[in-house]
């Protein structure tokens, strides 16, 4: 787990200071210069791109990280696959992009309604829709050499450097607000570029131009595991975004400022799974190929305690000072309305990084084909539920949507995987953490701070940290905790 550990660490800098960019375009650029309703098709924009675009990718990223320990060696081999899978992506987002326009009009009927303003912005998806579907599979290439910090530099600091441009733009009135969304397809494609030139000129990836290594058994092998692959990550993109079109055509782009706003307040508790995963993924891959199912073990709960320990902090963190941080932000009162999706989106992704990594254990295995019915169905209990939920209890619905569908998918993969490999990433450590961190969530979340929200939320933080830190290293909770803390305290000290 070092090398985990360290590529983790900075990969996790990166995002977070994206995060950090991310907050403060989120919680003040946009709602003191957009209103809500300009907010929600901002938003809405790149949210539905990332909805369609997992089926443009056709499944080849994760088919190449599957597969790369075994070409990895054969250079022409590697080339020549990255070349074919770049060819199919292409070719499927032209069908795709082709059917969507064909059905121009029945996609305008259902958003003219209650989301008129995203109509004229119809184009600007499709274009982030294939930019993104070929980022992703650049994306993979990285991940399989374990060399993530570029692209993790691109997508958490650049593109939201370039979301903050755009709006800082419309807010000096260097251009319209249309000017601002159509901008976002500049963005995006700017990001393309500068990857593909990262990895031809860094990291050796050639364009073949034959295909003669190409044999038919690989043929059956990319587009078998591409089409699993496919249906797994549209799969996944539904679980992430629907609720922003079902908020979108039930609720109204209003609501949809307000739901987006709050769901990525939550999403920050996820981070560390998301950047230990860049480096983890083709890890997993090897040792599931391998079946080495004690490194697997050892992964799995190293995994599982390392997230819970982070992810614990920062729930408390985002939980004990969302008042203060709703008081704070312009249209705060506005904001305030979305409370509830704030906690439910916080408890479903706690949830989710306390359970480590099924995910990855069950799609590199051999029964990785159940993971497709597991993301299927809980899909389907999300949209199931929104539909019945949003249009009684509006924002609060989604919130109580989301956290059951996560909790049922997350439990859904624990007991097969128990079921079939016998393991589990808890032991007694998990216990004493919770303990460890309702206590201190309690304390902080019912003592006053009876001072300017801001310097609330910042005395409160720091307050948190000092105390829930030590607590950890002297509880001996996590090995890779403890190593990382005393590295930092050695390299400032």
């Amino acid at each position: 787990m070092g090398v985990v550990i360290r590529q983790s660490f900075w990969g996790t800098s990166i995002a977070y200071t994206g995060v950090l960019i991310g907050y403060f375009n989120t919680l003040y650029l946009r709602p003191e210069f957009l209103s809500l309703s300009e907010i929600g098709v901002f938003n809405l924009v790149t949210a539905n791109a990332m909805l369609v675009s997992p089926l443009c990718s056709a499944g080849m990223p994760g088919t190449f990280i599957k597969y790369f320990p075994e070409f990895n060696q054969d250079e022409r081999l590697r080339n020549q696959i990255f070349t074919f899978q770049l060819l199919l992506v292409l070719l499927v987002n032209l069908l795709v992009i082709a059917i969507g326009w064909i059905a121009k009009d029945f996609i305008i009927s259902n958003f003219a309604e209650k989301s008129p303003g995203y109509v004229n912005f119809l184009m600007i998806t499709a274009m982030i829709i294939v930019v993104n579907s070929l980022f992703e599979l650049l994306f993979s290439f990285c991940k399989s050499v374990l060399r993530v910090i570029v692209p993790s530099f691109i997508r958490d600091i650049f593109l939201r450097a370039g979301s903050i441009l755009l709006v800082g733009g419309f807010a000096l009135n260097w251009w319209s607000f249309e000017a601002a969304v159509n901008g976002l397809a500049i963005t995006y494609i700017m990001a393309l570029l500068i990857l593909w030139l990262d990895l031809t000129i860094r990291q050796g990836m050639r364009i073949a131009f034959s295909f003669d290594r190409i044999t038919p058994v690989w043929r059956k092998k990319i587009i078998n595991f591409g089409s699993y692959s496919l249906l797994l990550g549209l799969s996944v993109a539904v679980m992430n975004n629907v609720n922003y079109l079902q908020v979108s055509t039930l609720i109204g782009e209003r609501a949809l400022g307000i739901f987006t706003t709050c769901f990525f307040i939550g999403l920050i508790v996820e981070m560390p799974r998301r950047n230990m995963l860049k480096v983890l993924a083709p890890i997993f891959a090897k040792a599931m190929q391998a079946h080495d199912m004690d490194e697997v073990k050892k992964m799995y709960r190293k995994g599982s305690i390392t997230l819970s320990v982070l992810g614990l902090l920062i729930t408390i963190g985002v939980l004990t000072n969302i008042n203060d941080l709703f008081a704070f932000i312009p249209q705060g009162n506005g904001f305030a309305e979305g409370y509830w999706v704030v906690v439910a989106v916080c408890f479903a992704k706690l949830i989710f990084i306390v359970f480590g990594f099924n995910q990855e254990i069950i799609v590199y295995s051999d029964y990785y084909r159940y993971s497709l019915f597991f993301q299927l169905l809980s899909a389907g209990l999300l949209i199931g539920l929104n539909s019945w939920l949003l249009p009684t209890l509006g924002l609060i619905g989604a919130g109580v949507s989301y956290v059951i569908a996560v909790t049922v998918h997350t439990l859904l993969k624990f007991g097969f995987i128990w079921y079939k490999f016998r393991l589990s990433p808890f032991t007694k450590a998990h216990v004493w953490l919770l303990l460890i961190g309702l206590s201190i969530f309690v304390l902080f979340y019912y003592v006053p701070f009876p001072m300017n929200p801001l310097v609330n939320i910042l005395v409160r933080s720091a307050l948190t940290i000092i105390v829930f830190v030590p607590v950890i290293y002297l509880t001996k909770i996590s090995e890779d905790i403890n190593a990382l803390i005393k590295t930092i305290f050695e390299k400032i000290f």
